[in-house]
């Protein structure tokens, strides 16, 4: 799900570019009124990102665990509705509304993801405006190779492209990224450096072994500066909310399958921050579908439900 990260934190300097001007905040009162649920903060039943006290050392290798030589991961295109969970005051968000398509596409030797997040955000100021995000990945089975695409567009103009690939000498070893949009640049990657499918069939793996907290270097082609450090903690899933509108499809995708509440927290290379700059919350399946995600862009967080859920056919390899 760390693909997530790279339209996440677009649509979130999106929103704040269309934010109008705010007064000064007028003092603290001696007893202020309590407040709503914000941002960064867990909802119930769900487990608080971990913060890192230190980023590790690039320089030094990274144990990485074996990955399962079957793959949990099922092939499937999954439908999720999405709304405003909460805003902050000064964030001059109002309603947010839209809708995401995630695919996960078995093609033999690799896996191919399709996301696309459409949206649209109703100001304070009763302006609206619409961003139109998606992402492609192809990324090999072993975890060593990765190729991305990123296109963002508002208002039906495109305002960021990313585009390139990346290798990695070994699991667990160093690599190297190459951009060919907006520019051409090379960078190399740090010794532990995952891509998000792998990053994800991982979390898993740490889910069924019962692992409480994992913490990774990811590189997906958000941005040109680097892998995160993204860090998850693993605790059990959500309680259904009454009034949840039923899954349509193969639901059966989604029976007999242990689950957990996963909240990934996303820090820029290099950074000691104590806030990390995008959170992802999952209620999360052991096949990789999530029943329903929780993204939390700081000044605002959207609710993602599962709507329709589809089987993709796996290949005959």
């Amino acid at each position: 799900m760390s693909a997530l990260l790279v339209l996440g934190l677009w649509i979130s300097a999106a929103a704040r570019a269309q934010e109008p001007q705010q007064p000064p905040p007028a003092p603290a009162q001696t007893q202020p009124a309590p407040s709503p649920p914000q941002p960064g903060q867990p909802q119930s039943g769900q487990p608080q990102a971990a913060q890192p006290d230190a980023a590790p050392p690039s320089s030094q290798p990274v144990q990485i665990p074996a990955l399962p030589a079957d793959s949990v991961l099922v092939p499937n295109r999954a439908t999720y509705d999405m709304k405003l969970a909460v805003a902050r005051p000064n964030s001059g968000i109002v309603e947010v509304n839209g809708n995401m398509v995630l695919e996960m596409v078995d093609s033999c030797d690799a896996w191919e993801t399709r996301q696309r997040i459409k949206l649209t955000f109703l100001r304070s100021d009763g302006e609206e405006f619409e961003t139109d995000s998606s992402f492609i990945s192809y990324e090999t089975k072993d975890g060593l190779q990765l190729r991305f695409s990123v296109r963002n567009v508002q208002n039906d103009e495109v305002e960021e492209e990313l585009r390139g690939s990346a290798d990695l000498d070994s699991l667990g070893g160093k690599g190297r990224a190459s951009f060919t949009l907006p520019e051409a640049r090379s960078f190399e990657l740090p010794a532990g450096t995952l891509f998000p499918t792998t990053h994800l069939a991982l979390v898993l793996k740490h889910a069924r072994d019962g692992d409480k907290t994992v913490s990774y270097k990811v590189f997906d082609g958000a941005r040109l500066d680097g892998a995160f450090l993204v860090n998850a903690v693993i605790g059990r899933p959500s309680r259904s909310r009454s009034g949840t509108p039923s899954i349509r499809g193969d639901v059966a995708l989604l029976r007999n399958q242990p689950a957990w509440g996963v909240r990934f927290a996303f820090f820029a290379n290099g950074d000691q921050g104590a806030q990390p700059e995008y959170e992802l919350a999952l209620d999360l399946l052991g096949n990789g579908i999530a029943r329903s995600m929780l993204l939390d862009y700081g000044d605002f967080a959207v609710d993602a439900h599962l709507a329709q859920i589809q089987a993709l056919p796996r290949p005959k390899c």
